[in-house]
């Protein structure tokens, strides 16, 4: 992992955070003075669970998981790509990251810190407003994928997988994961071997192809009402 170091100033930023473009000019410039850049190889540890948080991490580019440590079986909470930030719920609640994060792809991250982040929230009321946005929508994504594990058949969970990691993950149609198998069957609550038995009946149904980590989307009308109906 490399040293930190500031690679280009917030207000050159071409991938800065909504909320960020709400702050000032002279807001922006306190943010660059408390604030630095991490690149992180694929299988580093971004934050552990339980640690202090000194820093708000906001994903800039790459692909991490995050997964809650609860022994030999952690439970994945999701998989997040750039634009996301890590460690919000910290500004509210223990000073600690809920979570811990790994880097599923070579990853760079931003790096602020929260006390800077904290003033920021109570002088800038647009700021404020887009954080609680994003945290709302963040809490509504945690509602509806519990709701799929809860009542949706394994078919319906993997058919919500891979139009998941087609629109949202990798945004493209087909699509090369570096999501591991494993991974792929602790997102929707199921066994390695379960994934490989639906992978090979989508296939066989037309619905996907796949060779390797290469997966296409043939049906997507018929994965979106298995998706549903699951």
């Amino acid at each position: 992992m490399a040293s930190p170091q500031i690679f280009v100033k917030c207000m050159n930023c071409t991938c800065m955070s909504g909320a960020f473009k709400e702050l000032t000019p002279e807001q922006l410039k306190r943010v660059d003075h408390h604030r630095s850049e991490l690149n992180y190889r694929k299988g580093e540890i971004l934050c552990k669970q339980g640690s202090f948080v000194s820093n708000l991490l906001f994903i800039k580019s790459g692909l991490v998981k995050l997964y809650l440590e609860n022994g030999d079986n952690p439970t994945i909470i999701s998989i997040e790509k750039d634009g996301y930030w890590i460690g919000l719920p910290s500004l509210f609640v223990e000073d600690v990251f809920h979570y811990t994060v790994e880097a599923l792809d070579n990853t760079e991250v931003c790096l602020v810190n929260i006390a800077t982040f904290k003033e920021l929230l109570s002088q800038n009321s647009r700021f404020a407003s887009d954080i609680a946005s994003y945290l709302n929508n963040d809490l509504v994504y945690s509602y509806n994928r519990m709701a799929s594990l809860t009542q949706k058949h394994i078919n319906g969970r993997f058919a919500e997988l891979m139009l998941y990691l087609s629109k949202n993950v990798y945004e493209s149609n087909p699509f090369k994961t570096s999501i591991s198998r494993k991974d792929m069957a602790d997102l929707i609550a199921t066994s390695h071997e379960s994934i490989s038995r639906l992978v090979k009946k989508f296939t066989e149904d037309r619905i996907i192809d796949h060779k390797g980590h290469l997966f296409e989307i043939l049906n997507e009308e018929k994965l979106k009402q298995v998706s549903k109906v699951g």
